[in-house]
């Protein structure tokens, strides 16, 4: 089979989404299936295939981290689509490549398979001032709700793509299939002992602190604000916690303010991007992963982190709990006096009571199967390509029965 799948962004750019398009991709080639991204990228000047990505030129979005705009409608693009001959088109962005990806599969007359990776809802400042969110907000779930209705199948990583899609209308079945990603670079087995240390002493963290870090884009949207705050409410001053924010975005002048204001420069550091494949022993470096984002879907630096041994503490996100089972690979917390008490815990343990609730998690994240993961996306795949197909019989039967 040959699957073609649209993204707005892609390596070298790093997000949760690209990190799951790459193990969409790898687990199809295992699989002995042909795969051709195609993205926008701010630094083209001319469309251009490179190690199976298409990349087509793009004017940089200021507003919006690492994202361009590519033109919708672009005949040259169709025709290198055309050439390749996708069996299947499978969006993972509602934009631009996503505009052109509907585009491509009306003129190829090729089945689309939508995954919603992102709650909108909480990007929307991103568009329009707070005074105008009343009106941008439906107006957006009606674009939503057709990008949704024009597709031939539909993925949402988790329960919460459900919510959102039919809070825009959308009635249809949406199949649930969670993140998957390859997992294996952060199990303690495959990461340098002397390297945790080195960063350990490198970043300040000794024996009996408790470090806990954060590993995602800075947006408005992660709320990594509250996380600040309530991290200095309770451990201003008491220098063996330590917080560590890692990745870059629109928000790391405000959160650099926001840590100088507070006074907790020596407890909350910034640490920049972080490229992808250097990850690994720094979330072996901390005890705990912390997110108080109520945008997730189904977070994939969560998953590394637990891959990692990392207990979650996750500020409760009703429609998206299915991640974690309290006690068992983290919990959650509603409040800053309850997260303290889940950092308190963690402080409390033992050596050998750190060490063992480390094993529990990371064997957490071993149910989460590639093998399980790509059956299903296949199963999808097929069943779009048979409902496709009966769909386009029904139109030359009632075609051939209008000329007669």
């Amino acid at each position: 089979m040959k699957i073609a799948i649209f993204t707005e962004t892609y390596f070298p750019f790093i997000s949760g989404v690209v990190t799951h398009i790459e193990t969409l991709k790898n687990c199809l080639e295992r699989e002995g299936h042909e795969v051709m991204i195609v993205t926008s990228n701010h630094k083209a000047i001319c469309h251009y295939v490179k190690d199976g990505v298409l990349y087509c030129p793009a004017i940089p979005l200021k507003r919006i981290y690492g994202y361009g705009f590519s033109n919708p409608l672009n005949i040259q693009r169709l025709r290198i689509i055309r050439n390749f001959d996708p069996d299947i088109i499978h969006i993972h962005t509602e934009f631009s490549m996503g505009i052109f990806a509907q585009f491509a599969a009306r003129k190829l007359k090729r089945p689309i398979v939508y995954t919603l990776h992102t709650m909108y809802d909480d990007y929307m400042f991103y568009v329009a001032p707070e005074r105008f969110q009343n009106m941008v907000k439906p107006a957006a779930h009606v674009y939503f709700r057709s990008v949704a209705n024009r597709a031939t199948e539909i993925i949402g990583p988790s329960e919460k793509v459900v919510e959102f899609l039919h809070r825009c209308g959308v009635e249809r079945h949406i199949n649930i299939i969670p993140n998957i990603v390859d997992l294996s670079d952060f199990m303690p087995q495959n990461v340098d002992a002397r390297e945790v240390a080195r960063i350990r002493k490198t970043l300040g963290i000794r024996d009996g602190d408790t470090a806990v870090c954060f590993v995602g884009r800075l947006g408005k949207e992660k709320s990594i604000d509250v996380l600040i705050d309530s991290f200095a409410a309770h451990f201003r001053g008491v220098e063996r916690f330590k917080l560590f924010i890692m990745g870059d975005g629109p928000e790391r002048g405000n959160l650099d303010e926001q840590i100088r204001r507070l006074d907790i420069e020596r407890q909350v550091r910034m640490l920049g991007r972080i490229e992808h494949a250097e990850l690994p022993p720094y979330y072996h470096a901390c005890d705990l992963f912390a997110t108080a984002s109520l945008s997730e879907m189904n977070s994939i630096s969560m998953l590394e982190a637990m891959a990692s041994g990392l207990y979650v503490v996750q500020r409760l996100d009703i429609y998206n709990r299915n991640q974690i089972v309290p006690g068992e690979n983290g919990n959650v917390f509603t409040d800053a006096d309850g997260m303290a008490a889940l950092l308190r815990e963690e402080d409390a343990l033992s050596p050998a009571e750190r060490a063992a609730r480390r094993k529990t998690v990371s064997a957490f994240t071993q149910r989460y199967s590639e093998k399980d993961f790509i059956r299903s996306v296949l199963n999808v795949y097929d069943r779009a390509i048979a409902k496709y197909a009966l769909k386009q019989k029904a139109k030359e039967t009632a075609k051939n029965s209008a000329d007669h």
